[in-house]
């Protein structure tokens, strides 16, 4: 899949000028193979001996010492990051994106956990071989995909800034949704996140842009080879990242993106998130939502499917 390169404008003067930019990430699976400029980055993993996974550190004093010289170190509330980025997009990072999107996310979406439980250490490499290296002498242990990662137990996101800060905003929303709503079925986790990894900023809220998902996704549609939503809704996290997870992830994000544009998704994100005990599949609350059965539900949004569009 392409790799792409963000264009990360200075934070002050999106402010200034009143425009926050779109962010994007590229891909968020694990393909080993991606397209970078006409070439071809793969994924290089040097044998030698890696750590098992080491203590994370949990205050600012002991990230310093892990990160070392050449790393930039902050503690933003429950957060305390590292990066190898310049100034620049160092500080358009930890003050922009982060600041603003954990923000905007936790009013819209996580209101009942509030944030990340306790410290999330957040390292930001600045392209893959810093990414590369860093992981493995940060963390202690190999990368698991050339983009970045949220690591649950631990709590910390590692990414390759290469990749577009949309990449921090879906692992971002993986941390917070691990302390507000941590049964959410695989669709909506990847689903929400992988809304989030495109988007722009209206008011105090995200919006998704449409991104390099939908292609696939209309490709899938024609071909009528869209997974039909009871089914996606189901889903095991290992079904879930079978031989069609890219497709599972295209389908799980617009369909968000479809509930987003129709007003519905913090409310049936937050209903569901609050009875999830008395129907965990989901069904009832979006059935709920759009005050339709699934079979409506899902014919319309097909055809809405079909009015999207995306330019490269």
């Amino acid at each position: 899949m392409p790799l792409r390169k963000s264009f990360v404008p200075c934070l002050l003067a999106a402010w200034l000028a009143g425009i926050f930019p779109a962010l994007a990430a590229a891909p968020a699976t694990g393909d080993a193979r991606h397209h970078s400029d006409g070439g071809i980055l793969r994924i290089r993993l040097d044998s030698g001996p890696v750590r098992p996974i080491q203590a994370i550190p949990k205050n600012i004093s002991d990230l310093r010492r892990l990160a070392g010289g050449g790393f930039l170190c902050v503690e933003r509330g429950e957060y305390l990051i590292a990066s190898d980025l310049g100034p620049d997009d160092y500080e358009y990072l930890v003050d922009g994106v982060l600041d603003y999107c954990s923000r905007a996310l936790i009013q819209t979406f996580f209101t009942r956990g509030g944030g990340p439980a306790g410290k999330v250490n957040i390292f930001v490499f600045r392209d893959y071989p810093s990414y590369e290296t860093g992981v493995r002498r940060l963390i202690g242990m190999e990368p698991i995909s050339p983009y970045g990662h949220y690591g649950h137990s631990q709590k910390y996101i590692v990414i390759n800034y290469e990749t577009g800060p949309g990449t921090l905003v879906h692992e971002l929303i993986h941390a917070l949704m691990s302390n507000d709503f941590p049964e959410a079925p695989i669709w909506l986790a990847e689903g929400l996140a992988s809304l989030y990894e495109h988007c722009r900023a209206e008011g105090d809220i995200l919006r998704g842009d449409d991104n390099w998902r939908l292609p696939e996704l209309k490709a899938a549609l024609e071909n009528n080879g869209i997974t039909p939503l009871p089914i996606l809704l189901t889903m095991t996290p290992r079904e879930f990242r079978g031989l069609r997870e890219s497709l599972h992830y295209a389908e799980s994000r617009y369909f968000c993106k479809y509930m987003e544009d129709l007003g519905l998704l913090p409310g049936f994100y937050q209903e569901f998130r609050d009875g999830y005990e008395l129907d965990p599949s989901g069904l009832r609350f979006l059935s709920k939502a759009f005050g339709k059965n699934l079979d409506l539900v899902e014919s319309a949004w097909r055809r809405w499917i079909g009015f999207q569009y995306w330019k490269e």
